[in-house]
């Protein structure tokens, strides 16, 4: 595999040239600082732009068919926020042309650029019926996440955990900028595309370099880019901890930990926290699943995540409520146990080994190499065999230490209160 960075005046191209695919994937990654109106708006967007048609494609079925022809070719938006920052992803996916024809370049960068720069406009507003529908879709599907409780149980909780960063914010809290959106906002929301963000393409595949350089220039040559990215990186205050409680109508009740890390170093970010949290909660015989689930029998289901950019961990479980002391206690003792070596060595080379297994996937992986280099646009994040070399590395010992840096902050249950019998 061979990486190429190459900087334009209006964008930056990233090459990653590899035999591994058949096919070739374009991703065009426009970045800003987040900002929760627009976010709102972009999340519409990502629905609308390619179902409201083109000035010469007028119907979406008429892309479909178009799509069909060129060998099942796909484009599609997606918008996500992270950390601090917020993006708008174009993307387009082609069978590589030396199984096809040459012109399967052109015709597909043709197609992605009518879809991307000429999408059918009237009265500065995009197709009346077609706006009303993806945003009263877009809605109902909003209000039903309140009837998925581990959904509507993770929001409720990052809501507390993570207040007073981007992180608390959900489509659900913002539910009525959702209903006053306009459509001649979603119109200048889209124009801002073209001038406001950090603008950087990831191709990959079996590439033909200078062709797809050319056609990339083409595609962008109205685009201006504009550098705001701030740090990514975001501090949890650590207060008392606090427990909190909601109800909902279902039977399985949700339960939240929100841990954070004191003083974590940038090694213990980018190696020991990943190796920690793998024990506690994030492979097959985890300290969490064998502890309260296996040998308990108190969850429906149970484990961890680590976020890097606030430093910090997420237990959640699937409980029923009468458990809810029980499951807390023994997650509290889980946490207590991993401050001893003595637990960590019975554990740490299956951890180990799961890393190692992961790891493997991502060569095979285009979302995760392309990720891979886009945040190392943002921040640094070191390669797979940097990270696979350095954690089997690690010592019981360093994680023992570690383990005594976790604080929980937050606890939260989403409570069921539905009998479950009936």
């Amino acid at each position: 595999m061979n990486y190429k960075k190459i900087k334009k005046d209006n964008y930056t191209l990233h090459l990653i040239n590899t035999d591994r695919f058949k096919e070739i994937n374009v991703s065009i990654n426009l970045t800003k600082k987040y900002n929760k109106e627009e976010a709102v708006y972009l999340k519409l967007l990502e629905k609308v732009l390619i179902s409201n048609g083109t000035k010469k494609y007028r119907k979406l079925k008429e892309i479909s068919r178009t799509l069909e022809n060129l060998y099942r070719s796909d484009i599609g938006v997606r918008f996500t926020t992270f950390s601090t920052n917020m993006t708008f992803e174009l993307k387009l996916n082609l069978i590589n042309p030396k199984y096809t024809t040459k012109e399967m370049y052109t015709e597909t960068f043709k197609l992605f650029k009518e879809v991307i720069t000429s999408p059918y406009i009237k009265d500065n507003k995009f197709e009346e019926k077609n706006f009303e529908l993806e945003k009263e879709n877009l809605i109902k599907s909003i209000m039903n996440i309140k009837d998925i409780s581990e959904v509507y149980g993770r929001i409720k909780f990052e809501e507390i955990f993570f207040k007073g960063t981007p992180y608390e914010d959900n489509n659900y809290k913002n539910i009525e900028l959702f209903k006053q959106i306009e459509n001649e906002k979603l119109y200048e929301t889209y124009k801002k595309l073209f001038t406001d963000y950090k603008i950087d393409v990831f191709i990959i595949g079996c590439l033909e370099e200078k062709t797809l350089e050319n056609l990339t220039d083409d595609l962008l040559k109205n685009f201006k880019q504009t550098i705001n990215i701030d740090n990514v990186n975001i501090k949890i205050k650590n207060k008392e901890t606090k427990e909190t409680k909601e109800q909902t109508e279902a039977t399985q009740s949700n339960l939240f930990l929100g841990l954070t890390i004191d003083n974590i170093t940038e090694d213990e970010k980018n190696y020991t926290a990943v190796l920690y949290n793998t024990i506690l909660g994030r492979m097959n015989n985890s300290v969490l699943f064998v502890k309260v689930r296996e040998d308990n029998s108190l969850c429906y289901s149970i484990g961890s995540s680590f976020n890097r950019y606030t430093s910090s961990i997420v237990i959640d479980a699937g409980i029923s409520k009468k458990n809810y002391e029980k499951s807390l206690e023994l997650i509290k003792e889980c946490l207590k146990l991993l401050e001893d070596k003595k637990e960590v060595e019975k554990n740490i080379e299956n951890a180990k080994k799961t890393l190692d297994i992961s790891y493997n996937d991502y060569y095979d992986n285009i979302n995760k190499i392309v990720n891979y280099y886009y945040i190392n646009e943002i921040s640094y994040l070191p390669s797979i065999e940097e990270r696979r070399k350095r954690i089997n590395e690690i010592t019981p010992e360093e994680i023992s230490e570690f383990a005594k840096k976790i604080k929980i902050k937050n606890i939260f249950l989403l409570e069921g209160v539905q009998n479950e019998e009936n």
